[in-house]
């Protein structure tokens, strides 16, 4: 189990204020390891390079989109066991259940709240017993 100075985040969104904001508050809760991609092809080169233990996707984002980001991550036998947080303004039932039947950990829903986030992050690394607390 890793501590949060270990634990290593990709943030991914297509707005860059998007990015920042999750960023600073990731790092306000003692995450140091803290990465930002514009898009899920960044992503894809970046799994090759560095260990990632969390993602966190905006849904709508191209050329890949957030839920074939999961699906791609999920189908990769290296990285089907990273912790992945779904972060998107998308409240639809329909797309909740594509996401939960694509394999997300956790679906955390814009606009966001420290607290939310917080929750959602450390939801999402203990259910992958990444993280200890």
């Amino acid at each position: 189990m890793l501590n949060r100075e270990e634990v290593s985040i990709v943030v991914v969104d297509d707005v860059n204020t998007m990015r920042i904001q999750i960023k600073e508050l990731l790092k306000l809760f003692g995450f140091r390891k803290v990465f930002v991609a514009s898009n899920g092809e960044e992503v894809k080169q970046m799994l090759e390079t560095i260990p990632i233990h969390l993602l966190m996707v905006d849904w709508h984002m191209s050329p890949t989109a957030g839920i074939e980001l999961l699906k791609y991550v999920r189908s990769h036998p290296e990285h089907k066991n990273i912790a992945f947080v779904m972060v998107t303004a998308e409240s639809a039932k329909e797309q909740v259940i594509e996401a939960v039947q694509s394999g997300v950990d956790e679906y955390l829903l814009k606009p966001l709240t420290a607290l939310q986030v917080q929750t959602k992050v450390y939801a999402a690394l203990l259910k992958k017993q990444v993280f200890s607390g």
